[in-house]
C-alpha cells in the first residue's frame, strides 16, 4: 500500500471514445509507469481492469427524443444529437424559448444525465475500498465534479477539479444561442454549482492559461494550475504512405457553437481558382465528425454558394481509427476555435504531433491561437480568407518541406511527470510544460470544508 493512489472520475475515457477522454487516458497511463496506482470511474466501456464502467441510465428526455424520431421515421442510427443527417423543425419565438428551457431542465445537468447519482454511489464505494490519496474529476461533462463532491464528502481525500472547458462561465459569444448552454436554466444553475464545487475542492486544474487567469480572478481563494493538453505518441499513427491526391484538407471534429468551416471553404475556392491544376488533381476538403443541425445547414449553404460541392466530402461520424486515417492521409489539418476565447481543441495536438501542417482558425488573442503558435501551428483570423488561401498555395507548391516540426514537448509522458509532482506535493515546476498559476494546488482540506 506504499504506492500513491489516484481515482479519476470522468464521463469520457479511453482511446475509442470522445476526444475529451484522451487527456486522462494519456496522463494516467504514464502516471502508472511513475509508480501510481490508478482507478477510473467512467461511463465509457472499460479497456482494462483499473477502469470501472458505469453506463448512464436513460431518462425522460431520452425517451421523448426517441419517440420524436420514431414519429418522423428517423433512423435510430442517427439517434445521437448532432448527426449530419438529423432532420428537425426548430420552433421560433416564445414557444421555442419555452421548449428550450424545458429541454434544458430535463437534460440537467448535461449529456451525462442518468449517470450522476449512479456514478456517485460507485465512486463512494471505490473511495472506501481503494482509499485514494487524490481524486481528480474531469469535465465536460462537468457532472463528474458533482460525482466527486458526493464521493469525497466527509472524507480527508484531496479532490482536484480538472476543467477541459469552462463550466459556469463566462458564457462566450458562441454559446449564447446554444440550445442548452444558452438557456436561463443553465446560466442560473451552472455558476452556482461551479461555486459550490470550487469551494469544496482542494484546487482547480485547467488546460488553458487564459481560463486559469479568469478563474484566479473570480475565485482568488481557490488555487488554480494550468496543465496543457498533449498527446500519447504511442497511440498515434504515422503519416500515411499514400496521401490523398491533390491537396487534401481535413477537419476531424464536431461543428458546434461558433465553429464555422465557411471561411475555409471560401479560401479553398480562391486557391482552386488560382491553381486550376490543383482542382483537376482532385483537391478536397474532407470533414469527419458530427455537426449540430444549424451548423450542418449553414455549411451546406456555404458550399452551395461557393460552388464547391465537387471539392467537399462530408464523411459523417467515423470511428477514431477511421478519422485518424483521414488525418494521416491529408496535407493540412484544420482546427476551429471561433468565438471560443478560453478553449483549446484537443485535436490541435494530434495533428501537430503527427507532423501534419495544422491551421488554427481563431482570433489571435484566443487560447487556441496562442497555444497553436506555441506548438508550431499556423494561425489565421476567421476573417483572413486570403491568408488561408495563400497557405493552401504554399502547401501546394512546397508540400510539407518547409513545415517546422513541433518545437515544444507535448507528449503525455513528459506532462505526467509534472502531474506526478502536482498530485504529490501540490506544485509543478513552470519550466517544464505544465504552467502554474496561483502558486500550485496546496490549500489544505480543512480550509475548504
Amino acid at each position: 500500500m506504499s504506492a500513491h493512489r489516484l481515482l479519476v472520475i470522468t464521463y469520457h475515457f479511453g482511446s475509442n471514445g470522445a476526444v475529451g477522454g484522451l487527456r486522462w487516458t494519456g496522463i494516467t497511463k504514464y502516471l502508472v509507469r511513475l509508480g501510481w496506482e490508478v482507478r477510473v470511474i467512467t461511463a465509457a466501456s472499460p479497456e482494462h481492469a483499473s477502469v470501472e464502467s458505469c453506463p448512464r441510465f436513460w431518462t425522460i428526455l431520452d425517451a421523448c427524443r426517441l419517440l420524436r424520431r420514431l414519429a418522423v421515421r428517423q433512423s435510430l442510427a442517427s439517434f445521437p444529437d448532432g448527426s449530419w443527417s438529423a432532420p428537425g423543425t426548430e420552433l421560433q419565438g416564445l414557444l421555442g424559448k419555452v421548449r428550450s428551457e424545458v429541454a434544458a431542465f430535463l437534460a440537467f445537468p448535461d449529456e451525462s444525465r442518468g449517470w450522476v447519482f449512479r456514478a456517485a454511489l460507485r465512486a463512494r464505494s471505490v473511495v472506501r475500498r481503494f482509499q485514494p490519496h487524490v481524486v481528480v474529476s474531469s469535465g465536460p461533462p462537468h457532472s463528474a465534479h458533482l460525482v466527486a463532491g458526493m464521493a469525497t464528502a466527509g472524507t480527508a481525500t484531496r479532490w482536484l477539479i480538472d476543467l477541459r472547458d469552462p463550466w459556469g462561465g463566462p458564457l462566450e459569444q458562441a454559446w449564447a444561442s446554444h440550445a442548452r448552454i444558452g438557456t436561463g436554466v443553465f446560466r442560473t444553475v451552472s455558476p452556482l454549482l461551479e461555486r459550490l464545487a470550487f469551494r469544496a475542492s482542494d484546487g482547480v486544474i485547467t488546460n488553458a492559461q487564459q481560463l486559469a487567469a479568469v478563474l484566479t480572478e473570480r475565485y482568488p481563494d481557490v488555487p488554480v494550475v494550468c496543465v496543457p493538453n498533449g498527446v500519447d505518441p504511442e497511440g498515434l499513427p504515422g503519416r500515411a504512405p499514400r496521401p490523398y491526391v491533390g491537396l487534401g484538407v481535413a477537419y476531424t471534429g464536431t461543428l458546434y457553437a461558433g465553429r464555422d468551416l465557411g471561411p475555409v471553404v471560401q479560401a479553398l475556392r480562391l486557391f482552386l481558382a488560382r491553381r486550376p491544376e490543383a482542382a483537376r488533381a482532385g483537391s478536397k476538403l474532407r470533414i469527419a465528425g458530427r455537426a449540430e443541425v444549424p451548423h450542418a445547414r449553414a455549411f451546406r449553404a456555404a458550399v452551395a454558394a461557393a460552388g464547391m460541392a465537387p471539392h467537399v466530402e462530408v464523411l459523417g461520424a467515423l470511428s477514431r481509427a477511421e478519422a485518424m486515417n483521414v488525418l494521416s492521409r491529408s496535407h493540412l489539418a484544420v482546427v476551429l476555435a471561433q468565438e471560443q476565447e478560453l478553449q483549446i481543441p484537443a485535436k490541435l495536438y494530434e495533428s501537430v504531433a503527427m507532423g501534419i501542417p495544422t491551421l488554427v482558425v481563431a482570433p489571435a488573442t484566443s487560447a487556441a491561437a496562442v497555444e497553436g503558435a506555441r506548438v508550431g501551428a499556423l494561425v489565421c483570423d476567421p476573417a483572413d480568407v486570403e491568408g488561408m488561401a495563400r497557405l493552401f498555395e504554399d502547401l501546394w507548391r512546397d508540400g510539407a518541406r518547409a513545415w517546422s516540426p513541433c518545437r515544444v514537448p507535448i507528449s503525455y509522458d513528459g506532462i505526467a511527470v509534472q502531474v506526478d509532482r502536482l498530485l504529490r506535493n501540490g506544485h509543478a515546476p513552470a519550466a517544464a510544460g505544465a504552467r502554474v498559476t496561483a502558486g500550485g494546488l496546496s490549500r489544505s482540506r480543512s480550509a475548504n470544508r
